[in-house]
């Protein structure tokens, strides 16, 4: 069984804006228009607190200074695709008339983002504005923590865990005392339950804004390079370098996106794990998982769960995603079983003078059907049971794609923390290697888009 991991870096090698950072650009170029749109003299906020003007049809994307990692042309003409498709359409009873909601997908994605504390929170960090990097999941991580600390009472003395008192109030957090018309709040009565809440329901909104971008933007642009690395997983080829098959190969996406199927043309199996985008969804049908890793102790998860619906594992269950995996990793286990017992077979029933040979048959036949492919994947920790249970196996053979040596390094700091140290260097060399990096090979053309 061929099983091709991918991670975000397989968007990013075909081209795609698919950063994180790539997303900020996006919205902030939705709240610029939208702010034009309700401004005659076409002011820009800087900061929000200074401001620079558009003078007549001075070119708002100069001014802008987007740092998308694609062309400005492309930008535009999809941006303008995204002005002007109307959200959904409905019917009259009994009547075949069809009435248009003036609502655009612009116009979704904007309520989405407007006064979202966590995309205002992105865009004001440090990170982001200095050095043009950005981890979603860290930040959100950082701010959840810091809240479960104060309302439980860990950290400040006398601190009510029914009210947060202003001296008590986080950096960044005072948008939460801000309504929809941009009025304060009373920040002497809102409780953490108030606030986790108000979180809880920012981040829903900014998971279906990134369903959006990915599903109405990122899918629609149209790149004209692929991978033979990728190719050559599933593509069988005689001497002379002609397909002879295709090698059912399964995939396993933490994207959200259908590059491998859009550019790729293969309808192998594919599991979401992390959920796929998907227009046609709403918040409440979204299943995109973008969350935090458990951070509370063995004796404590268990039984604090106020911030539970915050992390990775409780949205996989929640929103139903893929897991098809499990699957392919009880059929790989299910043949090292049957290997053993086979193994233990000839043991007692064949002499000294056969077993080798018998020993080298079942190991063909048996430990040699399984690999690996992980492209684009830096092997964070944050994955790390679904890492092990596809990795730590002796019946599969596992190649690492790199795209130069620094990644690389990065990948083997991060598989120290997945598998350990030990188990690292007894599968990467000598009778027991299962673990092969492989630098990936330039992109080529695509001779049939």
């Amino acid at each position: 069984m061929n099983i091709l991991v991918i991670g975000n870096g397989f968007d990013l090698a075909h081209g795609l804006p698919t950063k994180y950072t790539d997303f900020l650009e996006f919205c902030r170029m939705i709240k610029v228009v939208y702010y034009l749109s309700q401004n005659e003299k076409g002011y820009i906020f800087d900061n929000d607190e200074n401001c620079s003007c558009l003078e007549g049809k001075k070119d708002m994307w100069d001014e802008l200074d987007l740092k998308f990692s694609c062309k400005e042309k492309e930008f535009y003409s999809l941006f303008m695709k995204l002005c002007s498709k109307r959200r959904k359409a409905e019917w009259l009873e009994d009547e075949d008339e069809e009435i248009i909601i003036t609502d655009t997908v612009y116009d979704e994605f904007n309520k989405l983002i407007k006064n979202n504390f966590w995309i205002d929170y992105f865009l004001a960090n440090s990170s982001y504005q200095k050095e043009n990097w950005i981890d979603f999941e860290s930040e959100i991580c950082k701010i959840i923590r810091s809240i479960d600390i104060d309302m439980n009472g860990k950290m400040f003395d006398g601190l009510s865990n029914k009210c947060l008192k202003e001296k008590y109030l986080y950096k960044g957090l005072d948008i939460l005392f801000v309504d929809e018309n941009g009025k304060g709040g009373n920040k002497q009565s809102i409780t953490f339950k108030e606030i986790r809440n108000r979180l809880l329901n920012d981040l829903n909104k900014l998971i279906r804004a990134l369903e959006i971008y990915l599903a109405e933007y990122v899918n629609e642009i149209q790149n004209g390079e692929e991978s033979s690395d990728i190719k050559d997983i599933f593509e069988k080829k005689n001497e002379q370098g002609n397909i002879t098959a295709f090698i059912d190969t399964k995939i396993l996406s933490f994207n959200y996106t259908a590059t491998f199927k859009r550019i790729y043309k293969h309808s192998f199996d594919i599991d979401y794990i992390h959920g796929k985008a998907d227009i046609n969804n709403t918040i409440d049908t979204n299943n995109m998982v973008l969350g935090i890793d458990e951070y509370l102790s063995k004796k404590r998860r268990d039984r604090e769960t106020d911030f539970i619906a915050f992390k990775k594992f409780y949205q996989r269950i929640h929103k139903g995603t893929g897991c098809k995996y499990k699957e392919w990793i009880d059929t790989i286990k299910g043949d090292f079983a049957d290997y053993q017992t086979e193994l233990k077979k000839c043991k007692t029933e064949k002499n000294i003078m056969d077993l080798k040979v018998m020993v080298n048959k079942l190991k063909k036949q048996y430990l040699n059907k399984h690999h690996v492919y992980i492209f684009g994947h830096s092997l964070d920790v944050t994955d790390k049971d679904v890492l092990r249970d596809l990795i730590l196996n002796d019946n599969v053979k596992t190649t690492i794609f790199y795209h130069d040596k620094d990644m690389m390094g990065q990948q083997i700091a991060n598989l120290v923390k997945v598998i350990g140290q030990d188990e690292l260097i007894r599968r990467t060399g000598g009778g027991t290697k299962t673990i092969e990096f492989k630098q990936q090979q330039k992109m080529v053309p695509i001779n049939n888009w």
